[in-house]
């Protein structure tokens, strides 16, 4: 981060709701801060009241309350509330940028065909982390929104804190919580990387994906259908 960045902070409390990881996200080292900033950030309300003080925490903030109003749509079916969530994923998070980042100089290597296939496993990858069935049980929680840090005119951090027993490190101190917030080629908002505890999703995974590809002779496509086991496999 940009020792010149330009620091906007607000201070605002938050009573959540904090859906339950499912076990398979809990033992995937590579997804596990993954899993929990994304399920956090995206299927947790933040209520009116506390209103963003920034552009890009107006969008997290709306986001949020879009994505969390679809999983609580009682008059949806199941079916319609994986689909219309996941539309709500692909117009909110980035993930070709993501995906084209994560796969570091092999990017450069492989055909246009070969990365165009690999963003959509990865999309799919990213997508399956997430937990839909809101029958699970669920704690209280609290963000609290610490602000947000403008990098450049089209890059920002919001920044948040995770309280409560079942988010804490095991120093008992909240995790901090961070979403990185880009305009895409439109000119919309999306969010391009999440870090947990200072850890980046975006940076994990590209670490994860080159060790693989390093062991698999740069083949862009296997990398892309291990990705599509991995959903399959659930």
């Amino acid at each position: 981060m940009s020792r010149n960045s330009t620091n906007h902070s607000t201070k605002n409390s938050i009573a959540t709701d904090f859906p339950v990881i499912s076990p398979a996200m809990r033992h995937n080292r590579a997804w596990a801060p993954c899993a929990l900033a994304i399920t956090l950030a995206l299927l947790t309300p933040i209520p009116v009241a506390h209103a963003a003080t920034t552009p890009a925490e107006s969008f997290v903030q709306q986001s949020v309350s879009k994505g969390f109003g679809i999983l609580k749509d009682t008059s949806l079916t199941k079916q319609q509330r994986a689909s219309q969530f996941r539309d709500f994923l692909r117009s909110t998070i980035d993930f070709k940028r993501i995906a084209v980042f994560a796969l570091g100089s092999y990017a450069q290597k492989a055909s246009d065909k070969d990365v165009d296939q690999f963003v959509n496993a990865f999309s799919d990858y990213l997508m399956s982390m997430f937990h839909l069935d809101q029958d699970q049980s669920l704690g209280g929680q609290t963000i609290a929104v610490t602000g947000s840090t403008t990098r450049a005119a089209d890059d920002v951090i919001v920044t948040a804190n995770i309280g409560g027993a079942d988010a804490s490190t095991p120093t008992g101190m909240p995790l901090n919580l961070a979403f990185r917030v880009r305009k895409n080629a439109a000119g919309n908002e999306q969010i391009v990387d999440i870090l947990l505890g200072g850890v980046s999703v975006a940076v994990t995974q590209r670490d994860e994906f080159s060790s693989y590809l390093q062991q698999h002779g740069g083949n862009v496509p296997q990398l892309s259908a291990e990705l599509q086991r991995r959903v399959a496999a659930g």
